[in-house]
């Protein structure tokens, strides 16, 4: 199997590998499950389609794949129309959740599949299919069934079978969700290491935040039909477009009250009880509209005596639990309005006690006034 050049090394092609334009895809005509996507992935590029069920993830791959045929739009791959082609003819590689492995073939034949009905010769098939299981580091299974092997070693045969024909994009929908938490970290590292060492072009569905992050150099979160938001994780996780992304992606406290102010760095939000925030400017926002502010519980501090780092506010403790490298502090502003402090297990920082009424502060340019989600865009009579 020829190996080609580290990703890190890639040059950046000034044309997008893979590319979707205006796609929508309709079951009757009327509701949208993908809404006017435009989407651009480069050549080496491993991307993450993020979102909850029912987000249009998984139809965006399905249609990339050839399963399911774009309403309108349309998609090309290296500059070429993949829409009228068939499955077995836009030379792809599948990874499913659930392995889709022959189970009446032994491994060898399994990962050899796509070679065989390629009419590729049997010399050069048994050659590929020794070096993809040595890839994953299982050819001492090659005459096993499937049924003889663990979840985590059928994953990683599923994955030399969709590499061994040296595919131009490799596709995998929720490959980890049937595995634990040991497994599951463990094949993050094995997609990881072959997606580096092949230089591999890879879309990746998941609904699960940190793999996304973990994994992905770029990440489009998905909701209700749309990408909310395409970027890499720590544009994501730390500087979201609006409400669904910064609530989707890691923990947030999102105050709810109303922007009072504007200026051209950052936004007054006024919360339910009077208390005035700023926070930086975010995309879309006008005065005298609802907003929310988008915190990071890390971020914020008890404060001692007259600290105070932009944003002070009085809260009372409501609850302290202890979750091991980190204490997370439940705090009530007003009647409503609660905060989360997330505060390090360390000598450095005393934890306040229960019942009592503490100051917390935090940056103004740590926190981001938002907009809330736009409408959906679901349902309408109109196409894309």
């Amino acid at each position: 199997m020829n190996v080609a050049m580290n990703h890190a090394d890639q040059p950046q092609d000034s044309q997008a590998f893979i590319n979707l334009s205006d796609v929508c895809k309709s079951y009757d005509g009327r509701d949208y499950v993908v809404y006017d996507l435009n989407l651009t992935i480069n050549k080496g590029e491993f991307v993450s389609l993020l979102g909850p069920s029912g987000s249009g993830k998984t139809t965006t791959l399905m249609m990339l794949a050839g399963f399911e045929t774009p309403s309108q739009g349309e998609i090309r791959m290296g500059g070429k129309r993949l829409d009228d082609l068939p499955p077995y003819n836009r030379d792809i590689g599948m990874v499913f959740q659930n392995y889709a492995l022959f189970p009446h073939m032994t491994i060898a034949e399994n990962v050899g599949f796509a070679l065989s009905v390629r009419k590729v010769g049997r010399e050069q098939i048994k050659t590929r299919v020794k070096q993809a299981l040595d890839m994953v580091e299982l050819s001492h299974v090659a005459n096993r069934r499937p049924s003889q092997l663990s979840g985590g070693q059928q994953q990683r045969v599923a994955l030399a079978r969709a590499l061994v024909f040296e595919p131009s994009l490799v596709l995998m929908d929720e490959p980890l969700g049937a595995l634990d938490k040991r497994l599951r970290e463990q094949m993050q590292y094995e997609i990881m290491r072959l997606h580096r060492e092949l230089g591999l072009t890879t879309v990746y569905v998941t609904h699960d935040q940190s793999e996304a992050l973990t994994m992905s150099d770029r990440v489009a979160v998905f909701f209700d039909g749309r990408i909310q938001q395409i970027a890499p994780a720590h544009e994501l996780y730390e500087s979201p477009h609006n409400a669904f992304v910064a609530n989707f992606v890691g923990e947030n406290n999102g105050l709810d009250g109303r922007i009072t102010e504007i200026d051209h760095a950052t936004a007054t939000l006024t919360l339910s009880n009077g208390t005035k925030i700023r926070g930086g400017v975010s995309q879309n926002l006008r005065q005298d509209t609802p907003g929310m502010l988008f915190l990071r519980p890390e971020q914020v501090r008890i404060a001692d005596g007259d600290l105070n780092l932009g944003n002070r506010v009085q809260g009372l403790v409501e609850d302290i639990v202890y979750c091991g490298d980190h204490h997370r502090v439940h705090l009530r502003l007003g009647e409503s309005d609660r905060l989360l402090c997330k505060l390090p297990n360390s000598r450095e920082h005393c934890l306040p006690i229960a019942g009592s009424t503490v100051n917390v502060t935090w940056r103004i340019d740590d926190c981001k006034v938002l907009s809330p989600l736009l409408a959906s865009h679901q349902s309408t009579s109109s196409p894309c």
